[in-house]
């Protein structure tokens, strides 16, 4: 199975599209990252290892764009344009079940249980009992197009938390193919979950123009073919 592909390089940063089940970042699993990985095939500097760090992550079942900064200015710049929301990323996921209604946005609460690693999204109005924490969480959804059994959604993410499409998605009844932890009915041969990063829209770092960029889909799920946009 490929890995990743490179989809953009320049002096201030890589963008990768990631293909496989692995961590953006190193983890206490220990398994190799797509952060090391990558710098791996970067030119070292004599006093050390090359300067690369991910401004952001996606799921390690997931797929598609991560940015990576090469130096530690343009990390920051990426931080900061991320918090202030200037980096549009649009999500392409692929549901067992057809939503209703055909676009809109979901709003919970999310509860994280940081011992299973798995989070509940409960209803917005859910008041949290003493001890525990709550994350506001909301997403904008359309139908973005269809197999003879499947769907396809396009999402744009309003708030950023820990598998928020997910946990939203499973939910609303909608659970993303192969992601029995958030509802599927069964896993998928190439162990990632249909939930593919395929757009993001920034400002590059030193020279400020913007980009606009697609990832490519993961050839290994077949069924990614069946979708043709609406």
């Amino acid at each position: 199975m490929e890995q990743w592909t490179i989809i953009h390089e320049d002096g201030e940063l890589l963008v990768a599209d990631k293909l496989a089940p692995i961590p953006v970042q190193p983890e206490k699993s220990g398994d190799p990252s797509l952060q090391d990985l990558l710098r791996a095939g970067l030119p070292a500097p004599a006093e050390g290892k090359a300067f690369l760090e991910a401004a952001h992550r996606i799921d390690r079942r997931a797929s598609g764009a991560v940015i990576f900064a090469k130096t530690q200015r343009a990390l920051e710049t990426l931080e900061a344009d991320f918090r202030a929301r200037r980096i549009g990323k649009r999500y392409i996921v692929c549901v067992e079940t057809e939503p209703e209604p055909a676009s809109g946005t979901l709003e919970n609460r999310l509860l994280w249980d940081k011992r299973t690693n798995r989070v509940r999204a409960l209803p917005k109005d859910f008041v949290a009992t003493k001890g525990s924490t709550v994350e506001e969480a909301r997403l904008e959804y359309r139908l973005a197009g269809r197999s003879e059994r499947y769907f396809f959604l396009e999402i744009e993410l309003l708030t950023g938390k820990h598998h928020q499409i997910r946990a939203q998605l499973g939910a609303a009844g909608w659970p993303i193919r192969g992601d029995v932890k958030y509802g599927a009915r069964r896993t998928t041969r190439n162990g990632l979950i249909m939930l593919h990063a395929r757009r993001l829209e920034f400002i590059q770092p030193r020279g400020r123009e913007t980009l606009t960029l697609l990832a490519p889909f993961p050839e290994s799920e077949p069924l990614w073919a069946a979708f043709t946009p609406e």
